[in-house]
């Protein structure tokens, strides 16, 4: 290699080692902040104040922020509307009053992924709000008794703004794209078929801006067919829970001292679900939320997952 090649190439190594996300020891140096976006088991539904995000937090050793984005009943595409990689939108005109009152949006919000209807609100916000119409801060809400959204500005204005038809709503989060994140979707559906939830994935990786993720699919309905496609696109970058949980979790949780090694763990019910690919009743609250063993495993496992990738 003669020497003008030998400089542009290590003009390029500078150039790429300080524009990533890691050191020339392939470890992390990036924001330490934790992203967890997802439904009600990131939200940790049933947990009783124990949830894969508090876990990790307590297991970190350095000066990580850790934020827990869940909101339960939300599908794949009200989560990525939230998140930003499938944006949502305002189907009709409507105009936002300049003293700061509300207007009814009719007809609901729409994904941009189908052009159908989506639920945000329902039991959350989990970074939704404050929202931005062109620009304006505004806050979204839900009357839960006539499941009516309606809009309002944050702050008044001198005038009022009419929006056009399909006008996307802005979420706070869609901003939160720094650190690691942690996308953990399906349980609610929201998607037509393996490829599409992928797809979906995509969505929010895109928007995020890097591949600094850990993607878990779901224990309820994360059989195979949906795993294979994630797997082959994100490799280690994913975690198969319905794998971990239904044959490894309940002897970690005998191992960590979560349960007592007397020999009635696993019950026989346990190991008949486990012999079904399905999680141990020992570790559920009720049929798909995890109880606190449930959760304290799932926070020790995204943490073993971020230590192989290298992230802390």
């Amino acid at each position: 290699m003669n020497l003008k090649k030998l400089t542009k190439y290590l003009l390029f190594l500078i150039i790429l080692f300080s524009i990533s996300s890691f050191d020339k020891n392939n470890k992390y140096k990036g924001d330490k902040v934790l992203i967890d976006i997802g439904d009600s088991l990131t939200a940790g539904a049933g947990g009783e104040g124990t949830t894969m995000s508090n876990v990790t937090l307590k297991l970190l050793k350095e000066n990580w922020i850790v934020k827990n984005r869940g909101v339960g009943g939300e599908n794949s595409l009200t989560i990525g509307a939230r998140q930003g990689g499938i944006p949502m939108y305002i189907k009709d005109t409507i105009t936002i009053p300049a003293n700061g009152s509300s207007v009814e949006i009719p007809n609901g919000i729409y994904s941009s992924y189908n052009n159908k209807n989506i639920y945000p609100l329902i039991q959350g916000e989990g970074g939704l709000n404050p929202c931005y119409i062109n620009g304006i801060e505004c806050t979204l809400k839900r009357n839960s008794k006539t499941e009516k959204y309606s809009i309002k500005r944050n702050r008044r204005s001198s005038e009022s703004y009419t929006t056009k038809p399909k006008t996307n709503i802005v979420t706070q989060l869609s901003f939160e794209t720094k650190g690691i994140a942690t996308i953990f979707i399906g349980q609610n559906g929201g998607y037509e078929n393996p490829e599409d939830l992928l797809n979906q994935i995509n969505q929010f990786v895109k928007h995020k801006g890097d591949e600094n993720i850990i993607i878990i699919t779901s224990h309820g309905n994360g059989n195979s067919k949906i795993v294979k496609p994630i797997k082959k696109k994100y490799g280690k970058r994913l975690i198969d829970l319905k794998k971990y949980m239904s044959e490894k979790a309940i002897y970690d949780a005998i191992e960590f001292d979560l349960l007592p090694n007397n020999g009635k763990y696993p019950t026989n019910e346990d190991l008949e679900r486990m012999d079904k690919n399905q999680t141990p009743k020992t570790l559920l609250k009720d049929g798909i939320h995890f109880n606190s063993i449930g959760y304290e495993l799932l926070g020790r496992l995204r943490y073993k997952k971020g230590k192989e990738l290298r992230y802390w």
